[in-house]
């Protein structure tokens, strides 16, 4: 009996410690495995925070459930910048440009001059007084700097009184003038200006008249004549070009068929008001 109690116990025993085993395996490795796991995400979560990683939901997932495999996504800031907003108004345009739709680069002008004309004469000469008349013509200019270079063709009329003998007559004579001037100006074309032309002229005697009625010029001595002229005025900043006002005086110094000679009592005045405009950009 006591043999048969001992070999029941045996049996016991072996058949009991495979099952003890394997539940303290079971025991032991369930708790690690949820430590290391929770560890390793709880790592990972201080990591996407540190370098600004968020995580983004697979789309695929149902809804209400969580996906283990879920990847961290990595989201760029978006890039700012201090620059400021192009002007409509101006964009693409460069300051040469803009300087070249103001007519402040451009080398070559054309424009229109007309006013009157009167003599004034630095002797009192008995019988003959002066009188108004009247100019016109086209004027170029070439550079757009303070000098230029500035040639006119202008048709002229001066008049005078001739008193005799209790009469008084209207005594006219018309030129055809060619000013060549050396224009000097102050400021840029890019606003107004003042400026002062001086420099020779020709002259051509057109036609004569007495009271309005042409006198004939033909076989007339002394018809091309030449002298100097100089003038002062202002360039207004009007629209592509400039409105100018200017005075001017015109001195003869002789004509072809009697020379060179400084005897002349008369000096030519002109007022005239006119426009200048640029020709290009260049």
């Amino acid at each position: 009996m006591k043999y048969l109690m001992k070999s029941l116990s045996c049996f016991l025993a072996l058949t009991l410690l495979p099952i003890g085993l394997s539940i303290a395996q079971s025991t032991a490795t369930t708790p690690t495995s949820t430590t290391t796991s929770g560890s390793t995400n709880r790592m990972q979560d201080l990591y996407d925070e540190h370098h600004g990683i968020t995580k983004k939901r697979a789309t695929n997932a149902p809804a209400g459930s969580s996906s283990p495999s879920e990847k961290p996504v990595r989201t760029k800031p978006e890039r700012q910048t201090n620059e400021p907003a192009a002007d409509q108004s101006t964009a693409g345009i460069s300051k040469s440009d803009q300087a070249t739709m103001d007519g402040s680069t451009s080398r070559t002008r054309i424009g229109i001059r007309g006013g009157v004309t009167y003599p004034f004469y630095t002797e009192k000469v008995v019988g003959i007084d002066p009188a108004l008349g009247f100019v016109g013509g086209i004027t170029l200019n070439f550079g757009n700097g303070t000098v230029s270079f500035q040639p006119e063709v202008n048709y002229t009329r001066y008049s005078q009184k001739v008193n005799a003998f209790g009469f008084t007559t209207k005594v006219a004579t018309d030129f055809l003038e060619v000013p060549l001037f050396l224009k000097i100006s102050s400021g840029t074309y890019a606003g107004n200006r003042f400026f002062l032309n001086v420099g020779p002229y020709a002259s051509y005697a057109m036609s004569a008249s007495e009271d309005g009625k042409k006198i004939s010029l033909d076989g007339a001595t002394g018809r091309f004549g030449f002298g100097a002229a100089a003038g002062v005025g202002a360039a207004i900043k009007a629209g592509p070009g400039h409105v100018t006002v200017e005075v001017r005086g015109l001195y003869p110094l002789g004509d072809t068929d009697n020379g060179f000679n400084t005897s002349s009592k008369t000096i030519f005045g002109q007022g005239t008001l006119g426009y200048i405009f640029p020709l290009g950009g260049r």
